[in-house]
């Protein structure tokens, strides 16, 4: 299943992190692009201080980057939020 593929790519990268992730591939059923797997589509948070000093663009290449195998498995989108522990405790 590729939630759970995704979920362990995120902890083996980011070991430290607090990682949340979120299918959303139902609202995209019917959608160009979208494979009608109910495994397509996903929301990821991931917390971690190691994110410190880096860019929002930085952040997100490192995830995407981690994911990267499942985009062959039929994962078409991740919409993304990644911030440090402080960033976290000021957004909530």
């Amino acid at each position: 299943m590729i939630e759970i593929e995704l979920k362990d790519l995120l902890k083996k990268t980011f070991p430290e992190a607090r990682i949340e992730v979120t299918n959303d591939s139902h609202l995209h059923s019917g959608h160009a692009g979208s494979p009608d797997t109910g495994q397509s589509h996903f929301t990821v948070m991931v917390i971690t201080n190691s994110f410190s000093g880096q860019s929002r663009v930085m952040r997100h290449k490192k995830i995407n980057d981690a994911a990267k195998p499942l985009f062959q498995k039929g994962l078409h989108a991740l919409s993304i939020r990644a911030m440090t522990i402080d960033e976290c405790n000021h957004a909530y």
